[in-house]
């Protein structure tokens, strides 16, 4: 019934006429489950979007600056459809990244969280191109109640409908463009291969593309019901609440649950004659809610020994992949043919290939270009492919990848190393909070954050040397007192270690 959806008008009147009184997110508020049906969801929607109108701000840039909320997404869908483009910004950036964006995309109407009070201060002291604001505890209520007349501007989805900043490990983010028609039928081929339903946990910020609308999108899809979580500080108690069916998350965090999984089964086993997976499985029940049975993973190398960990507990892990560049997922393994060690199968109405060992894409609606970045756009095509920066390779339609491209280690011999390869083995050891691998002094070298035993990190580096080709094998070690810097998706900033 999504086969010609094409803007988010469409999908409003759709899932409001397919689903109406089902709900469609619920959240926390002091402690008490809310909950907003597809119906509700439609009508407040609009109600924004007219209030908009209604302020006179029409085809104009509206950035958001908020951890995810219910009301936050609400303003997500209301902006596109009163015609006007939304620039997320990244919550967890710092006020003078923040402030960037906000100049850089020519943004004239900021909505913002209390969290970002200082922002809105600091944007309307110093740029004058910010014309309206609107605070969403504060305001969002006197939107919601517009049943004005006034028509919203008609759209085929096509034109530019918003700009994610990227959060690149290197420069500056940059802008990119994307439209309605893109996200929505990306994230609908993305659903024929994976298959969700009932309650989905949303964890991941809104403000990547990922899960603004692969994860949002695909629940509408599916009559689900998406939990907003309030972040990490409470996430157990909210899935044991909820208890979701699917959760979409970054390695990072799956390895957490399993860690978390490992310490409870560790109690468990204290306290009773339970075996290993016995008590890892009663853990898995007690922290995740005991109904998941799907999680998906993207935007960092999953490790596969956890994730194989995670499936002896009778939960799915799905790999995926894709970039802001690409509208999200281009790539995910199915539910009925899960290969773990690929990205995934090549997304319907998708090509795929490589060209000098790097994976490069093609479909009717990768991204519209970087915003004010002509000569960054050209250099991401060749021809009508995208090339996407990561290195890899193809079997039966499934997308491996070995490392990213720009991180590419020649050695003096000229034998190529990916470091990703070399860190996912030695972050096994235990020990190791963080790991680095590059080539310093002409010695392929690890850096490691640790606040344990250095010398008992070495003697594990050497055994793991021990399993390695001889030119991938670590020469030297150094340890850093503090954590990496990073991104806001938590990838390592490499240019500044």
């Amino acid at each position: 019934m999504f086969e010609n959806i094409s803007t988010i008008s469409d999908l409003l009147f759709l899932t409001t006429s397919y689903y109406g009184e089902k709900t469609a997110f619920s959240y926390l508020k002091d402690g008490k489950m809310c909950s907003v049906t597809y119906s509700d969801f439609s009508q407040q929607v609009t109600a924004a979007a007219k209030s908009l109108v209604l302020k006179g701000i029409t085809n104009s840039k509206i950035s958001i600056a908020s951890e995810n909320s219910y009301e936050c997404l609400m303003w997500c869908f209301a902006v596109p459809l009163s015609g006007n483009v939304l620039i997320m910004l990244d919550n967890m950036a710092t006020l003078q990244e923040k402030a960037y964006m906000v100049e850089h995309s020519d943004t004239s109407c900021l909505i913002y969280s209390g969290f970002n009070q200082p922002l809105c201060d600091c944007i309307t002291e110093n740029n004058k191109s910010v014309k309206y604001t609107i605070c969403i505890e504060a305001d969002t209520k006197n939107h919601l109640h517009c049943d004005s007349a006034v028509e919203l501007q008609k759209t085929d989805g096509t034109e530019l409908s918003y700009i994610f900043y990227t959060s690149g490990t290197t420069g500056k983010p940059k802008g990119v463009m994307q439209s309605q028609i893109n996200l929505l039928r990306t994230s609908l081929y993305l659903s024929y291969s994976l298959k969700v339903k009932d309650s989905i946990f949303l964890t991941l910020p809104l403000n990547h593309i990922l899960p603004f609308a692969n994860v949002v999108f695909t629940s509408m899809y599916s009559g689900g019901n998406l939990f907003i979580s309030a972040g990490l500080k409470n996430l157990f108690m909210e899935m044991q609440e909820v208890r979701p069916y699917c959760t979409f998350l970054v390695p990072a965090l799956l390895t957490y649950f399993d860690k978390m999984i490992h310490m409870k089964a560790q109690e468990f086993m204290k306290t009773s004659d339970l075996d290993h997976l016995t008590a890892r499985k009663q853990a898995c029940s007690q922290l995740l809610g005991g109904n998941l049975k799907i999680i998906v993973i993207g935007g960092a190398p999953l490790d596969l020994e956890v994730a194989k960990r995670m499936q002896e507990l009778d939960i799915l892990v799905i790999n995926g992949y894709g970039l802001t560049e690409t509208c999200g997922s281009i790539t995910v393994n199915p539910n009925e043919d899960n290969r773990l060690g690929s990205i995934g199968r090549i997304n319907f109405n998708s090509e795929a290939k490589t060209i000098d060992g790097e994976l490069v894409f093609k479909n009717p609606y990768l991204f519209k270009g970087y915003y004010k970045d002509s000569k960054a756009t050209e250099e991401a095509f060749l021809d009508e492919w995208f090339l996407s920066g990561d290195l890899g390779y193809i079997e039966d339609n499934y997308a491996y990848i070995v490392g990213r491209k720009k991180n590419l280690i020649v050695l003096p011999n000229g034998k190529n190393i990916s470091p990703e390869e070399l860190e996912l083995e030695l972050i096994k050891i235990e020990e190791i909070k963080e790991v680095v691998v590059c080539l310093q002094n002409g010695k392929l070298t690890a850096k490691v954050y640790t606040e344990l035993d250095q010398k008992l990190i070495r003697k594990k580096i050497n055994e793991t040397n021990k399993k390695l080709a001889s030119y991938k094998q670590i020469e030297s070690v150094v340890f850093c007192d503090e954590e990496f810097p990073k991104t806001a998706s938590r990838k390592i900033k490499r240019g500044e270690i």
